[in-house]
């Protein structure tokens, strides 16, 4: 099988998925068992909310 076409361009944009895309996909529970503990470790959170930025004032 060929390579697939890249998910992002140069400019980092994401292209549009294609059936065949989601043809490639595999389910989680396929995944080896070592990669599925790596990517459901503790360890890989997301990290917290920032808080929100302030509001810039206009002269009235």
């Amino acid at each position: 099988m060929a390579n697939p076409k890249p998910l992002t361009n140069d400019e980092g944009e994401v292209r549009e998925l294609t059936q065949a895309d989601f043809a490639r996909a595999v389910p989680f529970t396929a995944l080896p068992d070592d990669l599925k503990a790596l990517i459901a470790s503790p360890e890989r959170t997301l990290a917290p909310d920032t808080a929100p930025k302030k509001k810039k004032e206009t002269a009235a």
